[in-house]
């Protein structure tokens, strides 16, 4: 199996950008500054890539999430 890494591009049309959000698998909370299609690789000839989301947290500090499991707070 061969995976290469590609990069992503930005989705500016994600309905909770720019909300605060929460991630229900950590419990934590934030704004939802980003949300990036990254291709993960390719593997047996399928493109692999996920929706990632950046969250700025109350602390200033930022993560990411799985955006397709924010939850609108």
């Amino acid at each position: 199996m061969d995976v290469q890494e590609t990069g992503g591009t930005v989705e500016p049309d994600h309905p909770l950008l720019h909300r605060q959000v929460r991630d229900p698998r950590t419990g934590r909370c934030g704004k939802l500054v980003a949300v990036l299609h990254e291709t993960l690789g390719y593997a047996d000839g399928r493109e692999r890539s996920t929706l990632t989301a950046y969250l700025r947290g109350v602390d200033g500090l930022e993560f990411t999430a799985a955006a397709a499991t924010l939850e609108a707070v």
